[in-house]
């Protein structure tokens, strides 16, 4: 009987997963953030018009003095709860370990503000 081909066996043992998520489009089709690589296909100018004519006010267009990211894209209203100057940096800290130039990253921001008061009965 003849002995089988490991590199066969390997290639028969192959295997792909596919996952599918379908949901409605949405303007915008931005939830929260975009990070926009150096490099991206589309760059940050383009975006920043495109959602300015479709969603205007909604969004600020932050450029970045950054090796990879050209500039980031926040929702205004999640600027008002936590300062540019606080929320950038840690965006920056979190792409700077899994995003190339060319690429073009959604994020979504969940913000949760903790309130406490004492009323003295």
């Amino acid at each position: 009987m003849p002995r089988p081909n490991r590199l066969e066996d390997k290639k028969s043992a192959r295997q792909a997963n596919l996952t599918m998520r379908f949901t409605q489009f949405r303007l915008p089709p931005v939830q929260d953030a975009l990070v926009i690589g150096r490099r991206a296909p589309v760059g940050a100018n383009a975006i920043g018009r495109a959602f300015q004519e479709m969603v205007p006010g909604i969004y600020r267009l932050i450029k970045m003095d950054h090796s990879v990211v050209e500039a980031v894209m926040i929702r205004e209203s999640d600027l008002q709860k936590i300062p540019e100057t606080e929320l950038v940096p840690r965006i920056l800290r979190q792409v700077d370990k899994l995003m190339g130039d060319t690429d073009t990253l959604h994020v979504a921001i969940g913000i949760e503000i903790v309130t406490e008061e004492r009323v003295e009965l």
